[in-house]
């Protein structure tokens, strides 16, 4: 009971700090631009820092090259999901203005913030580097084909964004996206930040995650609960995320040969809930941010029972 409870201490800071941007405000702290302004904070100043101090803390140039082979089951993973969240999505008829989110949901998890704990709870520090490989492969999905799609959101579903243009590159070549690539060439380059700069860009990016979650808190607060639809666009991307995305590793791992701690450690992540920049990013380009919000916000409380039974599920079976 203690390790479920120390697993699931992720799940209680985040709803903490939804709850401040909740109260906040409907307290009236918080005025019309907000949400948008703390939204333009994140995507090009916070994440960015937050991106290359993550990488340059947790990898080096040698433990990189050494766990690069059980990359291959996570990104298979990722674009097995990904597969069948597009298909899930046509065959649902979900909303065009939704699909990007929805398919999102499918492939794309909460690996740091509630992963990291969890793993560590269940199997120790000797997880870390699993969890990093699915958190490498989790981000780099998201930042390429999620933006891409929820992108096209914004568009109204209308937009068929070709996945191959300027166009495209422009949108999904964030200011997050670059700094990511810019992470991992320092890292292959071993060149390392200089202290003052690390410790600046540390900071600075520390406020990444709470403040997008303080985004959440402000967009539930306009958002009365029984608006909430549970409709197909819903129960659908709430399946992905917690059924299909696991389902995934499961499925692949007799013919993906990684170690046993990999397998483990891949199939918590790919049950986490939703990741937090999904509500942020679609705040930013426009596109259905009430929908990405209810399922941020549910997937987060229905973890408090997903999670350790995933937990059990693992610990006894694989």
């Amino acid at each position: 009971m203690e390790a479920v409870l120390h697993g699931l201490q992720g799940i209680f800071e985040i709803l903490f700090m939804i709850g401040i941007g909740f109260v906040l405000s409907k307290k009236g702290w918080f005025g019309p631009d907000t949400s948008a302004i703390l939204t333009r904070l994140i995507m090009k100043v916070a994440l960015p820092l937050f991106m290359i101090c993550q990488l340059e803390r947790d990898f080096t140039h040698d433990s990189l090259l050494r766990i690069a082979p059980d990359l291959a089951l996570p990104f298979l993973s990722i674009l097995l999901a990904y597969v069948v969240g597009r298909a899930a999505a046509a065959a649902l008829h979900i909303r065009r203005e939704r699909q990007g989110i929805f398919i999102t949901c499918f492939f794309v998890a909460n690996t740091i913030f509630i992963g990291l704990p969890v793993n560590l709870a269940l199997f120790g520090t000797q997880s870390v580097p699993s969890v990093m490989l699915y958190y490498m492969a989790n981000t780099t999905m998201f930042w390429t084909l999620g933006i891409y799609h929820i992108v096209n959101d914004s568009t109204g579903g209308q937009g068929n964004m070709p996945l191959f243009s300027l166009q495209t590159v422009k949108k999904v070549f964030s200011p997050p996206l670059v700094a990511f690539l810019i992470g991992l060439a320092l890292i292959m380059a071993d060149i390392k930040l200089p202290e003052f700069l690390h410790v600046s860009f540390q900071y600075v990016g520390n406020l990444a995650t709470p403040l997008s979650l303080i985004v959440i808190g402000i967009e539930m607060s306009s958002l009365p609960l029984r608006s909430v639809q549970w409709d197909r666009d819903l129960i659908g991307a709430l399946a992905g995320r917690f059924i299909v995305c696991p389902l995934c590793v499961l499925a692949l791992l007799p013919f993906v040969s990684v170690t046993p701690m990999s397998a483990q450690v891949f199939t918590m992540q790919a049950s986490m809930p939703a990741m937090t920049q999904m509500t942020v990013v679609a705040k930013a380009v426009g596109a259905d941010v009430k929908y990405a919000t209810e399922i941020s916000f549910i997937t987060v409380v229905l973890g408090l029972i997903v999670i350790p039974s995933y937990m059990f599920l693992i610990q006894y079976v694989l």
